[in-house]
């Protein structure tokens, strides 16, 4: 049954729409007379807008899509403004229906939602918030060896966006970047879109990048950065995604929107420390403890930080390790090549494989569950700044 709520300030519409839905057994409706008291999760949520009202629900509707990144949103309203209608949609809400509604409208604008294909791919982000520990090398390499591995369909999706360095470390040339697929996703079909994304060596493994960015947060809402990922959910079976090194609220929209979170670190008591800070902002969200798998970058065995001080300082198992193979990963990258495709017998090239068999094996499903949730992101990133 679909769970949905009912928005609106004007008691008569709220009951109107409140009862041409309890029309269908196989909807559960709740109603609000104030957006911002929604606090139970849904399904969908119907409320109405007008410009005088638009920038507070949409931060209303940032936070709910940090809470529930499947949850659909129609908008009502009497204007019919361009300005309104272009910045509800560009904040991902998914339709945009003109009042007074009728019943009809309404009932096809739910049902094409309830038709939407469930996004396939499996979606890992590589992350640290401290910088130049190796995430593109990661990003790159795990997504070469996924692809050889499983013979699908994978991308390595850049938004690092101070930098273009996957493209780089592959040597693939960009045809069209995330801005182009953002303008025209939904108008092309798989084949031309993939067309259109440049892809390493003939294989099934793809680059998209975005455009680089002296303040990408400033130009991308997470509206739109939701809507990338979850469009190239439809076409990819693995998305590997490269971050900037910085927790912000595009970055949480990133980590929220995938499964799996590789969180990259190094054996310097800084990174360490960086690390720590990244588990409070994970436990604050209430990601599934399941979804983060630490990762240590540049491992020399015997070194004065073993495993275990990292882990007892951290408080958490270390995933894996991947060697300080610094002259192969060099090689790799001024051929443009993976690290598996020049040296495999290499210790850094069989960590990545090792590193590859064990994310195959993980249950996708499980990894995405949440913990209960606490705060709106806007609270939760001025907490973690105190």
């Amino acid at each position: 049954m679909t769970k949905i709520a009912v928005v609106d300030k004007n008691n008569q519409a709220r009951e109107n729409i409140v009862a041409i839905l309890k029309g269908f057994e196989k909807f559960e409706v709740v109603d609000y007379d104030d957006f911002i008291n929604i606090q139970e999760d849904f399904d969908l949520v119907i409320f109405d807008v007008d410009s005088a009202t638009l920038n507070e629900k949409i931060s209303k509707i940032k936070e709910l899509k940090i809470k529930n990144n499947n949850l659909n949103f129609i908008a009502l309203s009497y204007e019919m403004s361009s300005i309104l209608v272009s910045t509800v949609l560009k904040e991902g809400i998914d339709d945009f229906l003109i009042k007074p509604i009728i019943p009809n409208v309404l009932e096809a604008s739910i049902k094409k939602l309830e038709k939407k294909d469930t996004p396939k791919a499996k979606t890992i982000s590589v992350f640290s918030n401290k910088g130049g520990v190796g995430k593109t090398s990661l990003a790159t390499n795990l997504a070469y060896e996924i692809c050889k591995k499983t013979n699908e369909k994978v991308c390595v999706l850049d938004l690092s966006f101070n930098s273009q360095d996957a493209s780089v470390f592959l040597d693939v040339k960009q045809k069209f970047d995330v801005d182009y697929v953002l303008k025209n996703i939904e108008k092309s079909n798989e084949e031309l879109l993939l067309s259109l994304i440049g892809n390493y060596k003939d294989t099934k493994l793809y680059i998209l990048e975005a455009q680089e960015e002296i303040a990408p947060e400033l130009k991308y809402t997470p509206g739109e950065i939701s809507r990338i990922i979850n469009s190239l959910k439809n076409i990819f079976d693995y998305i590997v995604i490269d971050t900037t090194s910085i927790i912000n609220e595009m970055n949480v929209t990133i980590l929220n929107n995938s499964d799996l979170i590789l969180l990259l670190a190094t054996t310097n008591m800084a990174s360490i420390r960086n690390c720590q800070k990244c588990y409070e902002l994970f436990d604050k969200i209430g990601y599934n403890s399941d979804k983060i798998k630490l990762i240590i970058n540049r491992y020399i065995d015997n070194q004065e930080i073993s495993l275990k001080d990292i882990e007892n300082s951290i408080g958490k198992k270390v995933f894996e390790t991947i060697p300080n193979n610094y002259l192969t990963l060099v090689d790799a990258i001024n051929l443009g090549q993976a690290v598996g495709d020049i040296n495999p017998q290499s210790n850094i090239a069989k960590a990545y494989s090792r590193i590859t068999d064990k994310i195959l094996k993980l249950d996708f499903a499980v990894l995405g569950e949440k913990t209960n949730y606490n705060h709106g992101i806007f609270n939760l990133l001025q907490r973690m700044g105190e």
